[in-house]
């Protein structure tokens, strides 16, 4: 085998490997770029999705507030129907009792 001396013949003899190796480098990068991207594009789709899930909770909480308000009211003033007629129907009894 003849020996490899000179500079220019170790250089011409390393730029295929140089090449391939530059040339797979390049496709590992676009690859992780495209995966990059892919993954912040889910993870972005992921977000708004996550955000608008939390709005309409966030209405449904609003309107079980509203709701359990109006319960209240209502059972509030049933209790205090329930009361006016009672001290009416006591009411009648005395005068009934006392004439």
């Amino acid at each position: 085998m003849e020996e490899i001396t000179s500079e220019r013949e170790i250089a011409e003899l390393l730029k295929p490997k140089v090449a391939i190796q530059c040339a797979k480098s390049a496709i590992l990068i676009s690859s992780l770029k495209n995966t990059t991207l892919d993954s912040a594009n889910i993870n972005q789709n992921k977000n708004e999705e996550n955000l608008k899930e939390v709005e309409e909770l966030k209405m449904e909480m609003f309107k079980q507030k509203l709701k359990n308000k109006r319960l209240k009211l209502c059972s509030v003033m049933e209790l205090l129907i329930q009361v006016m007629v009672l001290l009416s129907i006591w009411t009648m009894l005395l005068l009934l009792a006392f004439n």
